[in-house]
């Protein structure tokens, strides 16, 4: 008899901690991506030398294994008329969920994993569009690539600048 009790205990414990995992949700997965359509031109907008004004690194309060917290990164756009950080959240995780990549340097694909995460929220005159990826090296490669996309954003800037002070001066 005690036996059968502790055999029914360790059944119904194993089954209470297999019923309490959630399944893991992906990006991207409740953000009704089919109704939204085809938004390559607006991630193309959003993500383009007009746009993208920063990147910063920063760290995620979420566990993952052993090793504590998962960074991620910060994009920092600048706000188009009509556009919010809801439809943003909505638009970026889509891309990065469905989405082909915008370049080289895309953040929302990087090689060595996947995306997780996609929160954007008010900053300023614009937004903070915070990326997170499935592990350290993921979170590493779009970091990289957000900083790679800043500097190419900044460097067009400074380009198109100096040509119309040159412009200006002939």
């Amino acid at each position: 008899m005690l036996e059968r009790v502790t055999l029914l205990a360790g059944v119904g414990m194993l089954a209470m901690a297999c019923g309490s995992n959630a399944p893991v949700q992906t990006v991207g997965q409740n953000a009704g991506c089919r109704e939204l359509g085809d938004q390559s031109q607006a991630v193309a907008r959003i993500l383009g030398a007009e746009s993208v004004y920063g990147a910063k690194r920063v760290s995620v309060k979420r566990s993952i294994s052993v090793t504590g917290s998962q960074p991620g990164t910060n994009l920092y756009v600048h706000a188009a008329p009509g556009d919010s950080s809801e439809y943003l959240e909505r638009v970026l995780s889509c891309h990065a969920a469905y989405g082909r990549p915008v370049g080289r340097n895309d953040p929302f694909h990087p090689q060595s994993g996947r995306v997780v995460r996609v929160k954007v929220s008010p900053a300023g005159s614009g937004y903070e569009v915070r990326v997170v990826g499935q592990d350290s090296d993921t979170d590493d490669e779009i970091w990289q690539r957000s900083r790679q996309l800043t500097y190419s954003t900044v460097h067009t800037e400074q380009l198109a600048s100096e040509s119309a002070r040159t412009s200006r001066a002939q």
